[in-house]
């Protein structure tokens, strides 16, 4: 395995099956709409590999939105301490994580995305499903914590985690058409599970890619059709990773490999095609904030890439570290 699974069982801590549908809580549009975010997250996947296979849902999404393309060194380029910059906005010198062993003592201190939100405005209606039971942890943590915290139960005989992502997949497609949350992250995990097991140089890292990709476009359609169906509704996908992967496998140092790193937004508030080098993981919560109208946390290491200028058409070629802000 990958990574150790903390959590016995991996219990869903609350089922999204058992909440009415979300009415709208969030922040409007200057159209009136009102705004969704689905953050996607995909453990251990470099943009480059998404090139590479020609991965079309999510080529698509960088084409209808934004693309950065840069390094998190010198970050610690392990899932535990990645993850919780993603979803608290703070670089691991702060919250303190360090590898993959953690609870929910940081999060006391540096509040998660949810309890942030929820703080800000108690109406929104906040969601986390994921394949590794650690991004409960965060989830579930600090007061209020999110509304639906769900780890996906592992599945026998599904050494390459395809099974379990897809699983993880479909309840997010769920709760996006019966729900629709304000805010919901989500976590695959079977491109990190093929870079241990085979490399990152691998056909196996390459076909996991080629596999999270179905399943990103069909968060994406579900994402589109409820938007269709509901055009009050004005919905963004954010897309990122944690960390890279070395050629021969593993991760944790800073290589280029490892501490490469991407984040997508595609949504009416991003330029399509618009590409830089300025934004990474640790801009998510910020941005997610902006979005649903939450104020900014002056404590927070990133920025919201709402505040971005028109970028250049085209895709980033050339990674440049940018250090911890």
């Amino acid at each position: 395995m990958s990574r150790r699974r903390l959590l016995s069982g991996a219990v869903a801590v609350a089922a999204a099956a058992a909440l009415p549908v979300a009415t709208p809580a969030g922040t409007a549009r200057a159209d009136g709409r009102v705004r969704k975010v689905v953050l996607i997250g995909l453990d251990g996947l470099m943009y480059k590999k998404i090139q590479q296979v020609q991965a079309p849902n999510l080529l698509q999404l960088s084409a209808e939105g934004a693309l950065s393309r840069t390094s998190i060194a010198p970050h610690i380029t392990i899932s535990g301490p990645s993850w919780a910059t993603v979803l608290t906005g703070v670089w691991d010198r702060k919250h303190g994580i360090r590898n993959n062993q953690f609870d929910a003592t940081p999060f006391a201190k540096y509040p998660t995305v949810f309890t942030q939100l929820a703080r800000a405005n108690p109406a929104l209606k906040t969601h986390s499903i994921a394949t590794w039971d650690q991004i409960a942890t965060m989830a579930a943590s600090g007061n209020p914590r999110a509304d639906v915290v769900v780890s996906t139960q592992p599945v026998p005989n599904d050494a390459d985690e395809s099974t379990i992502d897809v699983v993880t997949a479909d309840a997010v497609v769920t709760a996006i058409t019966r729900f629709g949350p304000d805010f919901l992250f989500t976590h695959l995990d079977q491109v990190d599970r093929a870079g241990h097991s085979h490399g990152g140089a691998s056909q196996e890292y390459l076909n996991a890619v080629t596999r999270i990709d179905v399943l990103v476009g069909r968060i994406a359609a579900a994402v589109d059709a409820r938007a269709r169906a509901k055009p009050a509704e004005a919905w963004t996908i954010l897309v990122t990773a944690d960390h890279g992967h070395l050629p021969e496998g593993g991760h944790g140092g800073q290589s280029p490999d490892e501490t490469t790193n991407f984040v997508i937004a595609r949504g009416p508030d991003f330029p399509a095609g618009a590409t830089d080098t300025r934004y990474s993981l640790v801009d998510i919560t910020p941005t997610v904030l902006d979005l649903l109208g939450a104020p900014p946390d002056p404590g927070s290491d990133g920025r919201s890439m709402l505040a971005r200028p028109r970028g250049e058409v085209g895709v980033v070629e050339v990674l440049a570290p940018q250090g911890v802000r």
